[in-house]
């Protein structure tokens, strides 16, 4: 197959109609800089041969230009072995597809039928075509990417390889039939397992489902018969454990016992109500001895308080007049750095304005001096434009191009005439002696050089008349032209005011030389007139000129002499710096004397809190001093002590007799008994509706027969069970010979490819010598080997993995070339990855491909592709 030309409209760039031709037999190279629809090329191409007119997916709907809302046309011309063709494929709006060949014009459904026929695809779903239905095409058309990746070659080329292959290599694994033999095996397998996973599907899942029914069942029949039995067994369990619970219900002992717990229990309560009493009567007299022993307290603690705040009012009074003397110390203090800083900032207020005053005197003498400058510069400027404005009608005075240009061509003129002239006139020089009179014809004349271009009478005086006749017959007419020049010429100088053409080119050259004297004194100004933003005077000769306007005459005049500002702003800096330390200090003696005036003030607070306490303990001290003696309290507390210990004597015998009846544990052990004897009622309630239940499930489940229905459950379990096995074996037979056929055909396959791989090798040997090719069973290149060693492609580099794509493309496409598929090569941005030497072969590969195939490379590098001999094609 081989493209002719592409013509596009309204498809995603291309807005406007675009027709690319010139597509030749062999290599075709597109070089384009990258956005300018090489790749759009390519998907048109696919578009306009594998997708359908009438598809509306979302990748047809792409073909529209962004924004727009039209058709998208496609039309191709290419030829099939001799025979031209031509498809015009409209999407979208009023889809419509001809196809134009030897037999005439085909439209609709039979021209995409046509077109499967022609390049050998199948069609494709709604959404567009995949590389599986698009055929040799589908492999060989690699877009922009693609060719990164050894790439397993679609359904449709491969049962083309193999037709060729079968006939070349003649083995049935591998082939067609091998397939045909392996299918029917997968389908019987397909039957009891899938595919992949092994997982049990259709005959053996049925017969995973019966047997798991089966033992379902058997595992029910077997609970009913244990459920059953187990009835039995607890039937005769609760009997038994009803006659045990009425015989302690009736236990006289159990009786006896209670009573006497009851009659322990009153005796308890009586020597718990004397503890009671006990307890009272002790913590009466723990009261008493506790309150005078309080008093007791009380009194000397108000005593030793009393000394305490005594001794810390006086601690207070002397830390207080200690901080006093320290307060008064730092309000002095204070009050000197105060004073200390007020003095430098006098001296630095003065220094300020001594630097002030300098600073005007020199800013005085800056502008006088600028002033002075600028009116210097003004007399150059002035200067210069004097010299400008001599220039100036020297340079007015110069001759445009063309007019010198038609002096020059009116000389030349003149200076040819004349030459004509003299060449057909006779030229007489005459030289007189003496006074002697000439006339030529009969005209008075002068001495020198005449030239004659008629018959003329010369008469010398009254010594001899001469008759001088010229040799040629056109003198008259040379004279003429010659006058005619001159005139012209004359008249050209007397309107430019010069006498010749030679003085026309001085004055050209001398306002040529004046208005570069110009321009270079224009330039002159403007290097005097810099500006000086010292007097707000901008750059350039007008600003300097407005400003000197402004400007009194005065202004200018010897002013004092500058003053030195370094003296005057180092003494300043100096008084900056004592007045930031004169602050600091002051800052700090603020900060003391505040610290000491809160000290004080907090010494002040706590004297007073001490005069309050110590006044307040003295008060205490004396109120409890005239109101009871302290050995009378020391008395009454010794008595209290006593009483005490009798009647802590009295409760111990109390609590021991408590102790000998312990109420709460007698109340338990009644309350024990109790409920163990309503719980045995409860049990024996329970016991009586369990024993019925029982008994009337033995009475239902007996007449069954229970063990005959568990032994036929057993029996249909183990039939479903062997046809289980027997199934799992078939599908385990089935599996084995699969795995058997798989290994055969992976060793036929290594014979069935060695066509292609003899293929692939002789192109990548030139590029990896001394290297092994591994394909698979779907005809893809899966390893390659070096060195023994075997190297998956997908471990290799990305430009080895981009040279393989290519060159093993093109051992298919060799293949389907002698089977005479339809076979064209089209590579879009190929071997970018590609290093020098190995770009250098490659490209060696594709041209001698071309001469076998046609082969189309789109491209953006054009330096990378320059030396190669191909046919290059433009876009634009």
């Amino acid at each position: 197959m081989k493209i002719r030309s592409i013509e596009l409209t309204n498809f995603r760039k291309f807005r406007e109609p675009l027709t690319i031709g010139g597509f030749q037999d062999g290599l075709n190279i597109v070089v384009e800089p990258n956005e300018t629809g090489k790749s759009t090329l390519l998907e048109a191409l696919r578009a306009a041969l594998f997708i359908r007119h009438s598809a509306k997916s979302e990748l047809v709907r792409s073909f529209c230009p962004f924004g727009d809302d039209v058709a998208p046309k496609v039309t191709i011309n290419f030829v099939i072995d001799v025979d031209a063709w031509r498809v015009e494929k409209q999407f979208l709006k009023a889809p419509f597809v001809s196809l134009t060949g030897p037999g005439g014009r085909l439209e609709s459904d039979a021209a995409e039928d046509k077109l499967q026929d022609l390049l050998g695809f199948e069609k494709g779903n709604n959404r567009g075509s995949d590389p599986e239905t698009r055929g040799a095409l589908g492999l060989l058309w690699v877009e922009q990417a693609s060719a990164l990746a050894t790439e397993t070659p679609g359904r449709l080329v491969r049962d083309n390889v193999r037709g060729a292959l079968e006939g070349e290599v003649g083995a049935i694994l591998g082939g067609r039939r091998f397939d045909v033999v392996k299918s029917r095996i997968d389908e019987a397998y397909s039957t009891l397992r899938t595919a992949r996973s092994g997982k049990s599907t259709g005959r053996l899942t049925d017969a995973e489902v019966r047997l798991a029914d089966a033992r379902a069942r058997s595992q029910a029949s077997e609970a009913n018969l244990g459920e059953y039995e187990q009835a039995l067994t607890q039937l005769e369990a609760a009997r038994t454990a009803k006659r045990l619970l009425e015989r302690d219900l009736a236990d006289p002992e159990q009786a006896e016992r209670k009573r006497q717990l009851e009659d322990d229990l009153k005796i308890a309560e009586t020597a718990q109500i004397r503890l009671s009493a006990a307890l009272a009567r002790y913590a009466e007299a723990e009261g008493l001895a506790l309150k005078s022993e309080a008093q007791l307290t009380r009194f000397d603690e108000a005593s030793h308080a009393a000394e305490i705040m005594a001794a810390a009012l006086e601690k207070a009074d002397a830390a207080l007049a200690d901080q006093q003397g320290i307060y008064s110390e730092a309000q002095t203090a204070e009050s000197e750095t105060r004073l200390a800083l007020g003095a430098v900032r006098a001296r630095r207020g003065e220094a300020e304005q001594a630097v002030a005053n300098a600073r005007s005197v020199n800013g005085d003498h800056a502008r006088h001096a600028a002033v002075n400058r600028a009116r210097s510069q003004l007399a150059e400027v002035q200067r210069l434009e004097t010299e400008i404005a001599k220039k100036g009608d020297a340079a007015r005075a110069g001759i445009d191009a063309a007019a010198l240009e038609r002096f020059r061509l009116l000389d030349r003129a003149a200076t040819e005439a004349r030459a004509i002239f003299e060449a057909g006139a006779v030229t007489i020089e005459i030289a007189l002696l003496g006074d002697t009179a000439l006339e030529i014809d009969g005209k008075p004349a002068m001495a020198g050089r005449h030239d004659i271009v008629r018959p003329t009478a010369i008469v010398v005086g009254t010594a001899a008349t001469l008759r001088v006749t010229p040799p040629a017959a056109g003198g008259r007419s040379a004279e003429a032209n010659l006058q005619s020049a001159d005139d012209a010429l004359a008249d050209a100088c007397k309107s430019l005011g010069i006498d010749s053409y030679a003085m026309a080119i001085s004055r050209s050259e001398e306002a040529r030389s004046a208005q570069q004297e110009i321009i270079a004194l224009k330039r002159e100004i403007d290097a005097l007139c810099p500006g000086d933003a010292s007097i707000d005077l901008a750059s350039g000769p007008a600003e300097l000129k407005a400003l000197l306007a402004d400007v009194d005459e005065g202004e200018g005049a010897v002013v004092a002499d500058s003053i030195d500002l370094q003296p005057l702003e180092a003494a300043l800096m100096l008084l900056r710096d004592q007045e930031q330390v004169a602050t600091v200090q002051l800052e700090t003696a603020q900060t003391q004397l505040h610290a000491a005036e809160v000290l004080l003030t907090k010494l002040q607070t706590e004297r007073e809190g001490a005069a309050r306490d110590s006044l307040s303990a003295h008060d205490l001290f004396t109120a409890l001093k005239g109101a009871q003696d302290r050995d009378a309290i020391a008395t009454a507390l010794a008595d209290a002590r006593q009483e005490l210990g009798r009647r802590l004597e009295a409760l111990e015998q109390a609590k021991e007799a408590a102790q000998t009846f312990d109420a709460d544990r007698i109340r338990r052990s009644i309350a024990n008994i109790v409920q163990a004897q309503t719980r045995a009622g409860e049990e024996r309630i329970a016991l009586v509706a369990q024993i019925a239940s029982l008994e009337s499930t033995v009475a239902s489940d007996g007449p069954k027969g229970l063990e005959g229905l568990a032994a036929e459950a057993r029996e249909a379990e183990q039939a479903a069970e062997a046809e289980y096995e027997r199934l799992t074996q078939e599908a385990d037979m089935l599996d084995l010979l699969r795995s058997t056929l798989q290994a055969a055909g992976d060793d036929a396959s290594r014979t069935f490819l060695g066509p292609v791989t003899r293929r692939a090798a002789r192109y990548i040997e030139r590029i990896l010598p001394g290297c092994g090719l591994s394909f698979d069973e779907d005809m893809g290149l899966a390893a390659i080997t070096r060195g023994g060693i075997d190297e998956a492609c997908g471990d290799l580099s990305r430009g080895t993995q981009e040279q393989l794509a290519v060159l093993t493309r093109l051992a298919f496409a060799d293949l389907l070339l002698d089977r005479g598929a339809p076979v064209s090569l089209i590579l879009d941005d190929p071997l970018v990855y590609s290093d020098d030497g190995r770009f250098e072969i490659m490209t060696d590969i594709l041209l001698e491909a071309a001469q076998r195939m046609q082969v189309i490379l789109l491209t953006c590098r054009s330096k990378a592709f320059r030396h190669v001999a191909g046919h290059h094609i433009s876009l634009t």
